[in-house]
């Protein structure tokens, strides 16, 4: 009985109240694991007690307004809308492009599309701004690696993504091309109750970001 005791207390949150681990969500990235490891250690640079886990976009939104996350390393500019629940952003992780990629020469802007069936990845709220009131979305649920894959086996006829995004699936396929329909701002994101540790959190991201840099400047 005193043993089931004494390991329900070790599975419970640390019995220290000052203490608090941040459970932050992270994107899709080519080294996942290494920057997961990065990402944590920056943190702690920062004096924040860091958890991350990797989850698609719509995941992150839904763990959010249930309060399972506390934040996510990178989120559009209007991401406190589509969560629709408090949040305060930090510190901008990136500006990267949003484009249109299809094959069709005829399609040179948005409006040129016409009965193209165009994949959105589930949960990026930008890229049906971008086609509200366009009838042919396909919402992608897999995210970009399954968007990029569905047309390229013809099952789209284009694509809505970032740059970040396609460059990490392996850039524009051949026989494909790429139009900027969009400049996009990345922020990290809190829930509203952490707003006093965001100085903290804004501290680990940009030691983390320039660790990524010095690490890309290395390789390079």
């Amino acid at each position: 009985m005193m043993m089931a005791f004494f390991l329900s207390f070790k599975l419970l949150p640390s019995a220290n109240a000052d203490e608090v681990c941040l459970r932050i969500a992270l994107p899709k990235m080519a080294d996942q694991d290494r920057s997961a490891e990065q990402y944590r250690a920056a943190m702690a640079k920062a004096g924040l007690c860091v958890d991350t886990v990797w989850l698609p976009n719509k995941r992150m939104t839904d763990l959010l307004r249930r309060g399972e996350i506390d934040g996510v390393f990178s989120g559009v500019s209007d991401f406190r809308t589509s969560v629709g629940i408090p949040l305060v952003h930090g510190a901008v992780v990136g500006r990267p492009k949003g484009v249109l990629v299809t094959a069709d020469k005829d399609v040179q802007k948005l409006s040129d599309l016409r009965n193209q069936e165009i994949g959105v990845w589930l949960g990026a709220s930008w890229g049906l701004d971008k086609l509200s009131g366009y009838a042919d979305i396909v919402t992608v649920p897999g995210g970009a690696d399954m968007m990029m894959a569905m047309m390229r086996q013809g099952r789209l006829d284009g694509v809505l993504i970032d740059d970040h995004s396609l460059l990490l699936t392996g850039g524009i396929p051949a026989g494909y091309y790429a139009i900027e329909v969009e400049s996009l701002t990345n922020y990290s994101w809190l829930r509203k109750e952490y707003e006093a540790l965001l100085p903290q959190f804004n501290h680990g991201t940009d030691i983390f970001q320039a660790a990524r840099e010095d690490l890309s400047e290395t390789n390079s």
